[in-house]
């Protein structure tokens, strides 16, 4: 009951936090994604009015708009598809706009006198020349297809002074619908002028009370309101209650157990305690043989797991120095940037330290579980991968990923590919071509594993004392003699095979086959 109730307890501060980190982490989400959607909006619209106005600018008069409008405005259409279509209002009696039939495609001459009049009325006719690369912006206009629009109004000069207007219907929804596709925009976002969507981008079944802020972007005398949701909203901490409750019971229950399980050890070592302590001194001795190898091991690649945990220690050596420099500067953003590098990093040696200690770790003898082949795989290749790559060996490796599970002791299994790796690199050490393979397939219900190189080769007649204690033909100094005779326990120990096969100056095979059930 004690350990059930401290379970609740726990749960219930590690759901708060758990909310609190995730509140704190949308919003700094949100802020940062807001600001990087405004700039985009701004700059989007900028540089459509500062093209629109670059061509008014060229118009110095009508003889000069009837020259170049279909050069020009084919121009600004092509290079700006959301610009959709084009007008010129007069602001006085002008010489008449000799456009012809083949601008239809761009002009649009639909509006009459009063129409006209009544654009105007809309546009300031008082501008002077220092006002030439002025740009106006109308409010947005929903059309009937539900796309929206405004429109640019871009002055035109000739030497007198304001002769008219160059208008350019902007595709606002267009343009918004090419940022998102094009991952320009990524978070779902809103946006809105006085209370009227001009835009939105939402995922399905998305919570409006879950937007904490809005923000505004000014856009050429308009003050558009956005909206941002966060990319992914995780939900664990709202689950964490419910699992810790499950886990409060299950420990409780494990707890029972393990009581109920020791009591029975406890009368079964008083029944049998004479056999139960022969058996112990053996155990003892053979795991400290298992013990000592692995050490020796661990001691032929601790150079390599040195430099590896090198690599990350610059690092975050490198981001405090920029985290303090930030902090002095007060940029918090880029601090936040820093710590998490350094926790990347941290994490990376951290995974490191636990595989080579998991490893070197004393293990039960009876400690068997359900594994995955792959990802012992992955342990055994992290252990000795940087030997490997710093003695300029090439691993081959031939490991599919599906391979079914098999029961074992993971670390035992974990020390015989280490011991079969080491031997194979020490074996390619003279060679031309330093190259060892390691491949695994399963057949027949059991799983096999190779492990070969392209040394020298085992000879004829040593091949049946290699699995002898204390036997090696390294260099003195270089092996205890006690690697594959360990494995070899060990391999039969699950019930499988160990096999060897060797041919002078092409280099060996140990193949290891466990059953699968």
């Amino acid at each position: 009951m004690f350990i059930f109730l401290v379970g609740l307890l726990a749960t219930y501060f590690i759901t708060k936090n758990f909310q609190q980190v995730e509140n704190t982490n949308q919003k700094y989400e949100i802020i940062s994604q807001s600001q990087a959607i405004a700039h985009t909006v701004q700059q989007q619209i900028k540089f459509h009015s500062q093209s629109l106005s670059g061509i008014a600018q060229r118009w110095h008069s009508i003889d000069e708009i009837n020259a170049y409008w279909l050069q020009d405005i084919e121009q600004l259409s092509g290079q700006l598809p959301y610009l959709t279509g084009f007008n010129i209002y007069l602001i006085a009696p002008q010489p008449t706009l000799n456009i012809g039939h083949q601008f239809q495609r761009f002009y649009e001459s639909k509006n009459d006198l009063a129409q006209q009049a009544s654009q105007l009325q809309k546009l300031n006719t008082k501008l002077s020349p220092t006002d030439r690369s002025i740009v106006f912006f109308s409010a947005h206009k929903v059309l009937p297809n539900e796309e929206v629009i405004s429109y640019l109004h871009a002055p035109i000069f000739n030497d007198k002074g304001l002769i008219g207007y160059l208008e350019a219907t902007l595709n606002l929804t267009q343009l918004f619908d090419h940022q998102v596709s094009t991952y320009q925009i990524t978070h779902p976002f809103s946006l809105s002028e006085s209370g009227r969507t001009i835009y939105s981008a939402l995922p399905e079944r998305v919570l409006i009370n879950k937007v904490q802020q809005q923000f505004t972007v000014p856009v050429l005398g308009f003050d558009w309101k956005l909206m941002v949701w966060p990319l992914h909203e995780h939900h664990f901490y709202q689950y964490a209650t419910f699992i810790g409750l499950l886990l409060s019971i299950l420990f409780s229950q494990l707890f029972y157990v393990v009581r109920r399980n020791k009591e029975i050890k406890r009368k079964l070592y008083l029944q049998t305690s004479h056999l139960k302590a022969i058996n112990k001194d053996f155990t003892a001795s053979k795991s400290k043989l298992i013990q000592s190898n692995k050490l020796s091991s661990l001691g032929e690649i601790a150079t390599g797991i040195a430099h590896e945990i090198n690599q990350p220690l610059q690092v975050i050596c490198i981001h405090s120095d920029m985290c303090q420099e930030n902090i002095q500067k007060q940029n918090y953003s880029l601090v936040e940037k820093n710590f998490r590098s350094i926790i990347t990093q941290v994490e990376r040696i951290e995974k490191i330290v636990k595989q080579v200690g998991s490893f070197g770790r004393d293990s039960e003898q009876d400690n068997y579980n359900v594994e995955t082949p792959a990802s012992i795989f992955e342990s055994v290749i992290n252990i000795i991968i940087n030997q490997y790559n710093q003695e300029d060996v090439e691993l081959r490796q031939v490991l599919p990923p599906s391979l079914p599970s098999i029961v074992c002791n993971r670390t035992q299994i974990e020390q015989v590919l280490v011991n079969l790796l080491i031997n194979a690199k020490d074996a390619v050490e003279e060679s031309d071509e330093k190259v060892v393979f390691i491949k695994a397939h399963d057949k027949q219900g059991k799983l096999y594993i190779e492990v070969s190189d392209t040394g020298s080769g085992i000879e004829p007649s040593k091949l049946d004392d290699i699995f002898t204690p204390f036997y090696t033909t390294k260099a003195l100094g270089k092996g205890t003699g006690l690697g594959l005779s360990i494995s070899y326990s060990i391999i039969h120990q699950h019930k499988g095979e160990f096999h060897v096969s060797s041919e002078m100056g092409k280099g060996s095979t140990f193949t290891v086959i466990l059953p699968l059930n």
